[in-house]
């Protein structure tokens, strides 16, 4: 069995990044991919694999696979020996760290009072939870002049005042778990969906390690969340309408939390299928929400077993009704929609990063090389997977920055439903939804004083107090997620794909508890999503320079940074937008 490149797999928000790669030594288990034959039971395929010596660790028996531990010598030879396997291959290990782009959460002060001292919005309709509509946090507030701008831009008030939701309507959220205890969530969470597709106690017990221990506590539990991602994502989705803080975009649905990746550690790319597999199986889910992003290399011998795993996961989930959104990505680079042929299997609608300038991403500061930011020709996954909806972020606006960031783009100060300046973009895109971004739409370290996410700049939800956004070692003021708690619950505004995803998931539940009719159809789902899109959005954001030549903000030249991105060029409607923005009001009116 060959050994393969690495490719990458990322859940971008605010200041974090999960992401990872396979890397030539391979995941730290040893975890094979076997496919077996159509038609092959699950007792056939366990059968072999036992014979060959394995231990069955995920079952992905509804698309032929199963993940396998080999625990004697020539594993490999004895299982493809078998006729009715097809291929065995190693799985991806995915792993976790922090990006550069404004790097760690901050943590405010504990419990922050909020008995006065901060003015009102107005919504009519439906009388959302009391933070939604206020008008500044710490003194500082945004163009729409609420905390939660983005349901505004979404017209989600106007859809409220026919539906917030039906507890019919299911909607798995494959991620880092959810908090279950967490005040905006516990009663929104239904236990019969979801759990930990990580299998902590088989690889415990066949390899003896704490692997995703953190601080003596163990991300083994399907109700919990380490990490503070999954959290967040499910509260954006569908925060509870109790009066309490926040709410959701649709308040009234049901989640399924399916944790697939642990906090501190990663995943691997079976944890993300199995997660996705049970989820489909069930009859009580309707949409999947997969803030995850990564990429494969076509060149890599193996890419067509490991795309082939999700291609048949999302065609599962489709066959059953199942709509599935997943996020753009992060790297601000094109990526186009192509026919291609991968093995022996050709696909129609692949996520294909341009294989010009405008497929390698920007770099971190201090960066000596653009080695690592060249994606030219990588397939995106899974947003870029057949069958997935693709969702791109748009910021609140452009801010007006003070003397100190001379911002050439002045003239544009003050448009909103921008290209978030990290967004990917192209004809890939399927539809747009706000994902937040600085205040400046730049990221931090271009931007100086007063480039904040907090206040209405990012986008706001709930997080898990104990995890690591909320307490990452490298934060050290309010203005990247500004985490705070709230008589013991745990919030916070952040930015990315992962944050536009779940807001044009929670439209699609709104529009599912309005149009029954519209249920098991995936298709006509998201087709009345993209024609009742907001297409009179203008676009100012242009792509990035990957020469690095472009002069940084004040005009000097800079090698680092968002600081080339071309702000006279443009990025095109479509290739930005795809149908346009989410408009809930429209999606769920008649």
């Amino acid at each position: 069995m060959v050994k393969r490149p690495s490719f990458l797999l990322a859940a971008f928000a605010a200041a974090f990044v999960l992401t990872g790669s396979a890397s030539a030594a391979g995941n730290p288990f040893g975890i094979t991919v076997v496919r077996f034959a159509d038609g092959t039971s699950p007792a056939q395929m366990r059968a072999a694999v036992t014979a060959a010596g394995g231990v069955v660790v995920q079952d992905l028996s509804a698309i032929d696979a199963l993940a396998v531990v080999p625990r004697s010598t020539g594993f490999d030879a004895r299982v493809d020996r078998n006729r009715a396997v097809t291929a065995s291959f190693e799985d991806a290990f995915i792993a976790s760290h922090h990006d550069d782009q404004g790097r760690g959460a901050g943590r405010a002060p504990s419990d922050f009072d909020f008995g006065g001292g901060f003015g009102f919005g107005r919504n009519r309709g439906f009388d959302p939870d009391p933070w939604h509509d206020l008008s500044s946090f710490l003194g500082v507030t945004n163009p729409e002049g609420i905390w939660q701008w983005d349901d505004n831009r979404m017209d989600v008030p106007t859809a409220w005042r026919r539906t917030t939701g039906d507890r019919s309507i299911g909607v798995a959220v494959l991620d880092t778990g959810v908090q279950a205890s967490h005040r905006e969530l516990r009663d929104v969470l239904d236990p019969r969906l979801g759990g930990n597709f990580i299998p902590c106690e088989d690889l415990i017990q066949l390899f003896g390690l704490g692997f995703i221990d953190r601080a003596g506590l163990r991300d083994c539990r399907r109700d919990g969340d380490l990490e503070g991602h999954g959290t967040w994502v499910a509260s954006r989705i569908a925060g509870d309408a109790n009066d309490f803080a926040s709410n959701g975009v649709a308040p009234k649905v049901r989640l399924g939390s399916y944790k697939v990746l642990a906090a501190g550690f990663g995943g691997l790319t079976t944890w993300i299928v199995g997660g996705l597999l049970d989820a489909c199986s069930s009859r009580k889910i309707d949409v999947v929400n997969m803030s995850i992003e990564g990429y494969m290399d076509p060149a890599d011998p193996f890419t067509a077993d490991d795309y082939g795993l999700f291609t048949d996961a999302v065609a599962y989930c489709r066959a059953r009704g199942i709509a599935v959104f997943a996020a753009g990505g992060n790297a601000h680079v094109r990526v186009d929609r192509v026919d291609m042929m991968l093995g022996d299997r050709g696909y129609s609608g692949v996520g294909q990063v341009s294989d010009g300038p405008d497929g390698i991403a920007t770099p971190d500061p201090g960066s000596d090389s653009l080695a690592n930011f060249d994606l030219r020709g990588l397939l995106l996954v899974p947003g870029g997977v057949p069958g997935v909806t693709m969702v791109s972020a748009t910021a609140n606006a452009i801010g007006a920055a003070p003397a100190s960031v001379p911002l050439r783009w002045k003239n544009h100060v003050g448009a909103r439903d921008q290209l978030a300046y990290y967004s990917n973009f192209g004809s890939r895109v399927d539809i747009a939804a706000p994902g937040g971004a600085r205040r400046y739409e730049i990221p931090l370290y271009d931007g100086g004083d007063g480039d904040i996410l907090y206040g209405g700049w990012g986008s706001f939800g709930a997080l898990s107090d104990r995890g690591l956004i909320c307490n990452d070692p490298f934060g050290a003021s309010l203005i990247n997620s500004a985490c705070f708690t709230f008589r013991g619950q745990a919030f916070g505004w952040m930015q990315g794909t992962s944050m536009a995803t779940p807001n044009a998931v929670g439209v699609a539940a709104l529009v599912l508890s309005q149009q029954n009719e519209l249920r098991n159809r995936p298709d006509a789902l998201v087709s009345r999503l993209e024609r009742k899109a907001d297409d009179d959005v203008v676009n100012y954001m242009g792509p990035n320079d990957p020469a690095n030549t472009a002069p940084a903000l004040d005009g000097t030249p800079c090698d680092t940074g968002f600081c080339h991105i071309d702000q006279h060029d443009p990025i095109s409607f479509a290739d930005a937008y795809g149908a346009g923005l989410v408009d809930a009001g429209a999606a769920v009116g008649r």
